[in-house]
């Protein structure tokens, strides 16, 4: 059984539904309602199987945004541990959280085993009430699974002993690859929320320096976008960037044969930190090349697939890009080692595979 907000949404069971192809009975403990991030307005949780999981929405109370701690009912997610008695719990919410708190609570009591899934990619982000739940959750947990070695190291910091394993939580389908169209220059791609932790704007200063044509699709939305595009004005570069807004999955997948690389120039912040961006691993699934940040988790993600480059160095964006514009050989062989590195580690399948060999060691360990 899996508690997670996350899978609330259809598009992201693709994991559960790995698993489930496993030969594992799967049911995800889901809020009764759901906002699509940038997308439109909140939407209910439907009921029943979906490619061999049992989604069952649980009431909650307060907002669903990401960075929301909605309370869920307890005598809901009892009555759901009660009824599919699962062998193991996996909760992929945030230890502090009302969520994790409950489940870990409810699992105790009904003597069930229990892992965490962590995203934490700052210390003491929670608070004095967080920071003691956080505690209890950890405490009896049988295992912790991270989303990077960041979030892991920070999760066992206080608990050494705790079994861990680095595994996304999310994985990325490995679409049919066909011909590009050949275009001239070098067609650009950001994928990300618009603020400045992103950094494009220190792409649009890199892409000043190149010689040769080039354009810069952007998707995404934010509260920066107006500065951005100040700055793109000011930059002479304005007739080169196309902003295309927050799109839905089906329109992003339009979007990647047309690029010939993403960049990601995120920077760290004194209270953000680059964690999984799908982007990446998007991007690396689609055979496009792609330029990153050492912000985070991203030389992680990307390892030698890409171009990686140090944080808010424009000059070093720029060198990676021209050479990018200039060697379309070189930019194919990034493209095929990143879907290369997709299907080893980031596909739907690979990802259940790692957590089905996880799990069943974490209930070994309890027998």
């Amino acid at each position: 059984m899996v508690v997670s907000r996350v899978y609330a949404d259809p598009a992201s069971r693709g994991k559960l539904k790995a698993l489930a192809g496993l030969g594992v009975s799967v049911a995800a403990a889901v809020p009764d309602r759901w906002s699509p991030l940038g997308l439109g307005a909140e939407q209910q949780t439907v009921w029943g199987e979906d490619g061999g999981v049992r989604t069952v929405p649980i009431a909650v109370r307060g907002g669903t945004s990401p960075d929301s701690d909605p309370s869920w009912s307890r005598s809901a997610l009892r009555r759901l541990l009660a009824d599919f008695r699962p062998e193991l719990v996996q909760i992929e919410e945030e230890p502090w959280t009302r969520a994790a708190s409950s489940a870990a609570a409810l699992a105790r009591r009904l003597q069930v085993p229990y892992v965490v899934l962590t995203r934490e990619s700052l210390p003491g982000a929670y608070g004095a009430i967080g920071r003691i739940r956080r505690s209890r959750v950890l405490s009896s947990a049988r295992g912790l699974l991270a989303v990077n070695e960041l979030a892991a190291k920070l999760a066992t910091r206080q608990h050494p002993s705790l079994a861990r394993q680095v595994i996304p939580q999310l994985g990325v389908g490995l679409p049919l690859q066909g011909s590009r169209p050949e275009q001239p220059g070098l067609t650009i791609g950001f994928f990300g929320r618009l603020i400045p932790e992103k950094g494009l704007d220190l792409l649009f200063r890199a892409c000043v320096k190149l010689v040769g044509r080039w354009t810069i699709s952007v998707v995404g939305t934010g509260p920066a976008q107006e500065e951005l595009e100040g700055l793109a004005e000011r930059l002479g570069i304005a007739g080169r960037v196309t902003w295309l807004g927050a799109l839905p999955r089906q329109r992003v997948d339009q979007i990647w044969p047309r690029l010939d690389c993403v960049v990601l120039p995120s920077r760290t912040a004194p209270r953000w930190v680059e964690g999984m961006p799908r982007a990446a691993m998007e991007a690396m699934a689609h055979g496009v090349a792609v330029v990153a940040s050492a912000a985070g988790a991203l030389p992680e993600i990307v390892g030698s697939a890409g171009l990686v480059v140090p944080e808010e160095d424009v000059g070093a964006i720029a060198e990676a890009l021209q050479r990018l514009h200039d060697d379309p050989v070189e930019r194919e062989r990034l493209g095929a080692a990143g879907r290369r590195r997709v299907m080893s580690e980031y596909t739907d399948a690979a990802i259940a595979g790692k957590t089905l060999r996880f799990w069943t060691q974490s209930v070994a360990a309890t027998s």
